[in-house]
């Protein structure tokens, strides 16, 4: 086969080189301050190279070379973004700060940015912060990585490096584990998860990772580090709990990761209750939502039948119960620990009230092992949810456009529908 004259390995490598055009491009147009919907259009672009080379990849590599390739070009472009400014999101300049709060014998959980006794530690990255009068939500894991961070000087850049050497790691593991040539492929030039890393500085894919360590340790009855790495991801990140019911099976190590998952989730709670509106936690658990699809209709109905306030509480508590349901259901049924995992991180995204894109991070390691495409086609779809960017930056006003909700999530559901068709009839044909 040819295509503009090139055959087969031509045209992978012409991939490579039109991503790696674009990725460089938009760091140039990132450092040179254009609006942010120019970046998001770029990512956007990027999708196409990267979505043909995938669909070569498996006629042409061998897992090594495959790997090799993969890790080569994850630094190449990587770089490119370390090196320009964090361009649609300012969650970095957060990190650097609660990293120097620390070493400065402070507590951010307790102190928010906005107090006054840490005026002393402000400076440009302070100013840049979101929400000034609303303390820490991360985890103490995180938060160990923030003062990691300022003891390395405390550059944006340090941030972003380790959000790559994070996705470098993760995408040798997704090698290690996947017998599909195009996985580390997949994860390792994954646009969005190359932009919210190496670009916009986030670490999630570091949650990712230790969610994927827990399901194959799992599924290979490396129960100890399973465990491990369930609490690993509950220290980064509090989504780490959905791994819980998949212990059910066995009590001991159940009963020691809820009762660490507990203890390392408590400074939330412990130094900002639950019951003080002004608390991070509290806000992030009663208020915050945006790019959210089927929690949206769930809020609606509860609205229709209590006050505003108590169908939001019974909403989000009604959703926290489905994913804990649904784990008791995965597994009573023995369903497989990777498929159960994807199946909950699927469920928790598609419930939350809040689906930034950089939450991706989490679920595309499980995927791409799997060798699974709807992940991969929400990666390039949720693109829409910064739609509302430049008019934030703007004028202070975050409105997302319901048209462009519906076609991200139109496209999810497509591609859902799509994947559950084509494993039915690979089940027909095997029997």
């Amino acid at each position: 086969m040819t295509v503009f004259g090139l055959g087969r390995q031509q045209l992978f490598a012409a991939c490579l080189f039109v991503q790696g055009f674009l990725v460089f491009g938009l760091m140039v147009v990132a450092r040179a301050g254009v609006v942010t919907s120019t970046i998001v259009l770029g990512l956007a672009a990027c999708f196409v190279p990267y979505a043909i080379a995938l669909k070569l990849a498996p006629d042409l590599l061998s897992r090594t070379r495959s790997e090799q390739i993969a890790l080569a070009a994850l630094f190449v472009f990587g770089l490119a973004f370390v090196f320009a400014p964090p361009a649609l999101s300012d969650d970095v300049h957060r990190f650097l700060w609660e990293g120097r709060v620390w070493l400065k014998g402070s507590n951010p959980y307790a102190l928010a940015p906005a107090d006054p006794s840490l005026a002393d530690l402000r400076n440009d990255s302070w100013a840049a912060i979101n929400n000034k009068t609303l303390a820490s939500i991360y985890p103490p894991l995180s938060q160990s990585l923030f003062v990691s961070i300022a003891l390395l000087g405390g550059g944006i850049w340090t941030v972003k490096l380790l959000a790559l050497i994070a996705h470098a790691f993760t995408t040798l593991a997704v090698a290690r584990i996947s017998t599909d040539s195009r996985a580390p492929l997949a994860l390792a030039l994954n646009p969005l998860l190359l932009s919210e890393g190496a670009l916009n500085g986030h670490l999630d894919v570091l949650t990712g990772l230790a969610l994927l360590v827990s399901a194959w340790s799992l599924s290979r009855h490396r129960i100890a580090r399973a465990a491990i790495a369930t609490c690993v991801a509950v220290g980064l990140k509090a989504v780490g709990v959905v791994m819980l019911p998949l212990f059910a099976r066995r009590p001991v190590a159940f009963a020691a990761v809820a009762a660490v998952s507990a203890v390392v989730l408590s400074p939330l709670v412990v130094f900002q209750p639950l019951a003080d509106a002004a608390s991070g936690p509290a806000q992030f658990a009663a208020r915050w939502r945006g790019n959210e699809s089927l929690y949206a209709v769930i809020e609606w109905m509860s609205l229709q039948v209590f006050e505003q306030s108590v169908a939001i509480t019974l909403a989000r508590a009604g959703v926290f119960g489905v994913v804990l349901t649904i784990g008791a259901l995965l597994v009573k049924k023995r369903i497989p620990p990777v498929r159960a995992t994807r199946i909950l991180l699927w469920t928790t995204l598609l419930l939350s009230p809040q689906v930034h894109p950089w939450y991706l991070a989490w679920l595309l390691p499980i995927e791409v092992v799997s060798s699974r495409l709807a992940g991969l086609v929400w990666s390039a779809s949720v693109l829409c949810a910064y739609a509302p960017l430049d008019r934030w930056l703007a004028e202070g006003v975050w409105e997302m456009p319901i048209g462009l909700r519906i076609a991200e999530y139109s496209v999810v559901t497509a591609a859902l529908v799509l994947e559950g068709r084509q494993s039915h009839d690979r089940e027909e044909i095997s029997s």
